[in-house]
């Protein structure tokens, strides 16, 4: 075959190619979608001033005209600051949005219809949520340029926004910058969220929103270097009215160090260490963390304990392990509240574990063994104690052996008698 016909390519007869034409490429022109959305805003002069209703139905129409999804961070810009924010925090003057959140009052109740304004347009444009947080990020991180009273709106607004769960308090992370700690402005603008949070929510509330955003932990790090300690943090808080951040900072500290005691626990046991060095350093943990109670020390060395994960060999694997560990709890369990707390934990430990649930009768009578539980803490327990979680099977499980003891005390009775 020749080299010519090697080279001829077939092709579709009648039919002529077409050259594929290049995707069109759209100009990324954020300042025409500002004047296109706000033109309408502005032109409406006074008579839209304060009336929110007519404001969300002028960006209602004009989400049928422009790319909103496109432009979803400047749209944010333009619903809080007005304008949008160029290279170093310069909010652009040209045009700006007479209805945003800095160009009216600081009200709650007003501010209060901004976020209401923002949850309407989330649920018609879900991508909106996102924009926002994205927007925010970049807004927080010029509060020092913000005057104090726009500071005081943008706080009371991300305060009964993540109030409401429209946004997150992490959206608060980006104010831990260098040059925004050190000027205190991060603790000043913090500080404030937290209290319209509070004033709209319970501490519950907050505090799983706070643990859920990772800054339980992390409070100190908007303190400036030089009053980075937990004193000056509960300082602060208690002269702002604000105990309950000081309780959630505390308890933070606490359920970390509790952490880092069980982790020792749990070496300590492999490197086989004798009980009484265990001892000696639970009772240092408890001298270190001031506030700590038996009780606390007993749940820590439960939670350390592995039972293991083979059903056949539970029952052994408990007794074993409570015997090395009960010469360590009789010590901490002096007591009758910390016996019934230790009673509560095991309870709750065996309810919530399927593979120690049947064997709890058995752990109890173990650390009854192990003199860790008197016999008086045990039927207190049963009688007026005993927690919700599981309270049939357990009370089923344990019925033999309570009448056991109580024969028991009734025959030490007649004996002293």
């Amino acid at each position: 075959m020749s080299s010519a016909a090697q080279s001829q390519k077939p092709a579709l007869q009648g039919v002529k190619n077409k050259q594929r034409k290049a995707a069109k490429v759209v100009k990324h022109d954020p300042g025409s979608f500002q004047n296109s959305l706000l033109s309408p805003i502005i032109e409406a002069g006074d008579s839209i001033k304060g009336d929110f209703d007519q404001y969300l139905k002028i960006i209602k129409e004009q989400s049928n005209n422009l790319d909103f999804k496109r432009y979803s961070e400047t749209l944010c810009e333009l619903l809080i600051i007005g304008g949008q924010l160029v290279p170093g925090g310069i909010l652009t003057e040209d045009g700006l949005n007479p209805m945003c959140l800095f160009e009216t009052d600081e009200k709650p109740e007003t501010v209060r219809k901004h976020v209401e304004v923002f949850e309407k347009l989330k649920r018609r444009l879900k991508y909106l949520e996102r924009a926002m947080e994205n927007s925010l990020l970049h807004i927080l991180q010029h509060i020092n340029n913000w005057t104090e009273l726009q500071n005081l709106k943008l706080e009371t607004f991300i305060g009964i926004a993540c109030a409401s769960q429209l946004l997150p308090l992490s959206v608060l992370s980006c104010l831990n910058k260098d040059y925004l700690v050190k000027e205190g402005a991060s603790l000043r603008f913090i500080t404030q969220v937290f209290k319209v949070y509070l004033q709209e929510q319970s501490i519950e509330h907050f505090t799983h929103s706070l643990k859920k955003a990772k800054l339980d932990g992390n409070l100190l790090l908007f303190f400036p270097q030089n009053k980075r300690s937990d004193e000056y943090l509960s300082r602060h808080f208690i002269a702002e009215g604000l105990q309950q951040i000081v309780d959630i900072h505390k308890n933070k500290l606490s359920d970390d160090a509790k952490k880092l005691t069980i982790k020792t626990l749990n070496t300590m046991y492999e490197d086989e260490e004798k009980p009484q060095d265990i001892v000696a350093y639970l009772k240092n943990q408890m001298v270190a963390n001031k506030g700590w109670t038996e009780s606390d020390i007993v749940k820590c060395i439960w939670d350390s304990i592995d039972f293991g994960n083979k059903p056949d060999q539970m029952e052994a694997n408990i007794k074993r392990q409570l015997e090395y560990w009960s010469p360590i709890l009789e010590v901490f369990t002096t007591s009758p509240k910390t016996e019934i707390n230790l009673l509560c934990k095991v309870q709750k430990s065996c309810y919530e574990d399927v593979k120690l649930m049947k064997h709890f009768r058995h752990a109890i009578y173990c650390l009854y063994q192990g003199d860790v539980l008197s016999e008086a803490a045990i039927l207190y327990w049963s009688e007026k104690a005993m927690l919700p979680s599981g309270k049939a099977v357990f009370t089923k499980q344990m019925a033999p052996f309570i009448e056991w003891l109580k024969t028991a005390d009734e025959d030490d009775s007649e004996d002293d008698e």
